[in-house]
């Protein structure tokens, strides 16, 4: 959606320029330079659930108004009203630098606000950008709830006078925002007066803001006054009139903005010549001097090849003191707009529709959402969607509401309604008076384009570091992968083991060298990771969306909230709206070996010890357990033979076929290799096993082939926490577990054709009909799309949203009826 805007004009009067560079230009190109500053647009599928739902997501990650070059991997969480993490996921990103995503809700979760939260690690240094979407989470503890967090209604406001300071004695345009007790804007009307008098009176114009002019006297008290139901009035304190300068910005002119400046008489000596200068994106593109005691008092600023976005205008003194600011939107953006084709449109009961789009760009990252629209009006865009993010939402502090009204045209009215909001919310990006100070933030996290570990080495006093040695690793992931690297330390102890990708969890052994003394023991201490280590923010849900009647549900979300509620102890079953789908319970075994157990591991004849208390040995246990396995000998070293012929397959659901053959296995004579916790050992090591560490015991035959072992495998799992055979004096390898890249739920799209009776006695009232956030171009160039309508809706939307390998906004919907 942006260019490279180079060459951008700049209107600078004599004198000025090399001043500018020096300290303000400089100051925010340094700033820029050092500081980019990612957004991550993030969307999910609406904003209120129930508890043991999913909440599907989507997320990009921009950079100057492009797919980011910087991070590529994206941290989502789940965030209660105390700050705990409940759930949180890592997406590595795709080339276009985006995600789909997903967070289960789980079942035990109560009524309530909650957060989730978008970013990278990058963003960490700068929090205040970091994509926020309040959800209200329904629970069956909800009736409660609703008792006790009821509030007593509350009317709140705010006034923002233009430029910053309500100014004595020059006209001042004020801006206000009245909200109730949970944040939502009120329609409301009253007056402004002094201790003496009315002085104007006041309206809501959008949202719970307006404005009104006033021109205040020094040393005077102005409050506002409301009447609310019952007779009552309300009064809330203006700020107090000041002596100094006043901004006023014009920009209702499509080519040009215009800026009006005022000033107490009191302060002319003081604010003789001014510095008026425009920047958006951290890019200097408007800067003049202004001689007041000359009677340059009015400045018109160009809009002609600006990029869209907001334009932060500061009026400086001579010295580079910050006088006044206010923002202004530069609506020069475009968006690309999907060419919808309707093939197959059927809005009756469970009926099948097909439709098909094309798009400019092939190379894009797009989110496609078919939702009930019974409630919806035809033009309506989404509220949040990623073209207000990109160019609103992440620049603006505080709670917005719709923002997506403020791009679903450029008329004259909404443009006039956005130039007022951005009168009362603040500016995030960064404080004038800081930067030119070179008073800049600290970083404390990296850019992370891959995961890592990292760490120090000491000897083993833990004091002294070690400069010349290694650390090495073995890293089992969750497919089976094995991952051997060596990590080289720096002249302060430190190493990195860049480029360690893998999705779910890896089983991590490590253990350090000192090149010096190879055989001494030393102490590498592991850095936690922020993922592995997050557990509690400062962020909070900040909104309570709490606003649907469920007992007089309206509407097709509504309803099905409602229903899900009184269904919502959902024990052993998945919710697809109404239609169910009824989980299979896994046995003992199988849940053992579901944890236990990977890869190859997963197949042959899993034993639970526990339902073996009488037996004093691990091999006791095998011979009884499993048939065609011969036990002899010394019964604390016996001789282990397998019958190969007889198949192990009757006694176990997690058999399955392999060809893979793994080298280099380590066997004994008899051809039988042992394995414990996934690790290939000598038969000895599981002689020393007390049978009551052991938590699980699997016995491979023919499957043990792809383990490269020629008669079979037999690998035991001990209890966490148990340290098999080892010498306190003895280097090895210690060990943890490390979070890996979180895997991405399909949706499940309901197909009544291929089973047309299916849940034909339930009532599906889905209100989510389908979510693709990975769609894939079809051979002739265009997308494609079929669905199945649930029982109720007359009324579908079709949005589509996405961002192409040039950064242009993909934007638009389709209403079938």
């Amino acid at each position: 959606m942006r260019k490279k805007y180079f060459g951008l004009l700049l209107f600078w009067v004599s004198g000025f320029l090399l001043h500018a560079q020096i300290s303000i230009d400089s100051a925010l190109s340094l700033y820029k330079a050092n500081f980019p500053q990612e957004k991550v647009l993030l969307q999910i599928d609406r904003n209120v659930y129930t508890s043991g739902e999913t909440v599907w997501l989507k997320s990009w990650c921009m950079l100057d108004g492009q797919p980011s070059y910087l991070s590529s991997i994206i941290y989502v969480d789940l965030i209660d009203e105390h700050g705990t993490v409940l759930s949180k996921k890592m997406y590595k990103t795709d080339s276009l630098n985006s995600s789909p995503g997903n967070i289960e809700l789980p079942a035990e979760l109560k009524s309530g606000p909650y957060l989730v939260r978008a970013y990278t690690l990058w963003m960490l240094n700068f929090p205040e950008f970091i994509a926020k979407k309040n959800i209200f989470i329904y629970a069956s503890d909800y009736r409660t709830y609703a008792k006790e967090k009821s509030k007593k209604p509350e009317i709140s406001m705010f006034f923002f006078p233009e430029g910053g300071n309500l100014v004595a004695g020059v006209d001042n345009k004020v801006a206000f925002k009245i909200v109730d007790q949970n944040g939502y804007p009120i329609k409301i009307n009253g007056t402004i007066s002094n201790d003496k008098e009315v002085v104007t009176e006041f309206s809501t114009l959008h949202d719970g803001m307006g404005f009104f002019t006033i021109t205040p006297e020094a040393n005077k008290v102005y409050h506002s006054n409301i009447k609310v139901s019952g007779g009552a009035s309300l009064q809330f304190k203006l700020p107090l009139p000041v002596e100094g300068i006043s901004l006023k910005v014009d920009n209702s002119n499509n080519n040009r903005i215009s800026v009006f400046i005022k000033r107490t008489e009191t302060v002319a000596a003081v604010y003789n010549k001014v510095k008026l200068v425009a920047q958006i994106d951290g890019k200097l593109v408007y800067g003049q001097m202004l001689n007041l005691n000359e009677g340059q008092f009015v400045a018109s600023i160009s809009k002609k090849n600006m990029p869209p976005g907001i334009l932060q205008i500061t009026l400086f003194s001579e010295n580079d003191l910050p006088l006044a600011e206010r923002l202004a939107f530069i609506s020069n953006y475009s968006i690309v707009s999907p060419a919808f084709v309707n093939e197959q449109v059927n809005v009756t009961k469970r009926a099948l529709n097909k439709l098909s789009f094309s798009i400019p760009n092939n190379r894009s990252s797009l989110l496609i959402k078919v939702t009930d629209a019974t409630s919806d009006c035809d033009t309506c865009i989404d509220n949040d969607n990623i073209l207000s993010q990109l160019l609103l939402t992440s620049d603006l502090k505080g709670y917005i509401n719709n923002p997506g009204y403020y791009f679903k045209d450029k008329s004259i009215e909404t443009l006039s309604h956005l130039d007022l909001l951005l009168m009362t919310h603040g500016w995030r990006r960064f404080d004038w008076k800081k930067i030119l100070a070179n008073q800049f933030k600290q970083i404390k996290h990296p850019v992370e384009s891959s995961l890592n570990i990292s760490g120090m080495v000491t000897k083993s006093d833990r004091t002294e570091i070690v400069k010349n040695g290694y650390v090495s690793f073995i890293i089992k992931t969750s497919d089976s992968t094995t991952i051997l690297a060596d990590a080289k330390l720096t002249d302060k102890g430190e190493f990195t083991l860049n480029d360690v990708n893998f999705k779910k969890k890896a089983s991590v052994a490590y253990m350090g060298t000192n090149e010096n003394k190879k055989t001494y023991i030393v102490d590498v201490k592991i850095y936690p990771s922020y993922f592995d280590s997050l557990n509690k923010t400062t962020d909070q849900p900040y909104l309570n969306l709490d606003t649907i009647d469920l007992n007089n549900a309206k509407n097709g979300l509504a309803a099905f909230l409602a229903d899900r509620l009184k269904n919502i102890d959902t024990t052993g079953l998945n919710y697809l709206g109404n239609v169910t789908v009824t989980a299979k319970k896994m046995s003992p075994e199988d849940s053992l070996n579901k944890h236990f157990a990977e890869g190859p591991f997963l197949m042959g004849r899993g034993i639970n010890p526990a339902e073996y208390k009488n037996y004093r040995t691990i091999w006791q246990i095998i011979q009884a357990a499993v048939p065609g396995v011969t036990i002899s000998g010394d019964p604390f070293n016996p001789d282990v033979s397998f019958n190969r012929y007889q198949a192990l397959n009757a006694f176990s659901d997690n058999t399955a076929s392999g060809s893979d053959e793994t080298p280099g296995v380590v066997m004994e004579s008899n051809g039988i290799a042992y394995f414990l916790n996934g690790q290939n050992v000598f038969k000895d090591i599981i002689n020393t096993i007390s049978v009551d560490d052991v938590a699980f015991i699997k016995v491979l035959k023919h499957e043990a082939s792809v383990l490269g072992a020629a008669q079979g495998a037999i690998a035991i799992y001990t209890k966490d926490g148990v340290n098999i055979g080892a010498n306190p004096y003895d280097k090895t390898f210690s060990k943890f577990e490390k979070n890996g890249y979180s895997l991405v739920k399909e949706f499940y799209n309901v197909d009544y054709n291929l089973s047309p009776n299916e849940n034909k006695n339930i009532i599906d009232n889905r209100n989510l009909l389908l979510w693709n956030a990975k769609p894939i171009i079809g051979k002739d160039g265009k997308y494609h799309l079929k669905f199945f309508n649930n029982d109720y809706s007359k009324k579908i939307k079709i949005s589509v949203q996405g961002i192409d390998v040039n950064g242009s906004v993909i934007l638009g919907q389709q209403v079938i009826q």
